[in-house]
């Protein structure tokens, strides 16, 4: 069951880092409705032997993860394809957005969207008691390479309860 009412427009980055951890179920389990554009999910698809890809492929399959159209009307060309697509998705339908890239979140709240990343989904998903901890999920995303802020991670961390005093 859903715990929020929420329609969200996924960005290929959340996609990607919670597929790398097994943890795209969790997206079902906190919002209605999880849409990705076309164009999004050829960013997620362009590595089709990687794990994360062939979950995210599946999510799609099983029907939970919502292939859309794209919309180019709105968003800022310093964004790239993926990122200016699902902003102008979630303008178009008044949805949230799941975005990672610091410089596409700041845009996308600029225009008065509602906006949570891998490391929120992660949060809320440990409130909501679908997961029992964050910080060794947030050691798995950074020993596989993503990039996370100590800044983002601290303040993750201390949302989960989970921060060192």
């Amino acid at each position: 069951m859903a715990t929020s009412a929420r329609i969200v427009v996924a960005d290929a980055g959340p996609l990607i880092a919670l597929g790398r951890l097994d943890a795209l179920r969790l997206l079902p389990a906190l919002f209605a409705e999880i849409q990705v554009t076309a164009t999004v999910l050829a960013e997620c698809a362009a590595r089709p032997g990687f794990i994360d890809a062939q979950r995210i492929e599946l999510a799609v399959r099983d029907g939970w993860l919502k292939p859309c159209a794209d919309q180019f009307e709105t968003p800022s060309g310093r964004l790239d394809p993926g990122e200016a697509s699902a902003i102008a998705r979630a303008l178009e339908i008044e949805a949230g957005l799941l975005l990672d890239d610091r410089a596409a979140v700041v845009y996308a709240r600029a225009l008065g969207l509602k906006v949570i990343g891998t490391l929120g989904v992660l949060v809320l998903a440990k409130r909501c008691g679908e997961i029992e901890r964050v910080a060794p999920l947030i050691g798995q995303l950074q020993a596989g390479g993503h990039y996370l802020g100590p800044s983002a991670i601290h303040a993750a961390l201390h949302a989960a309860g989970e921060a060192a005093n």
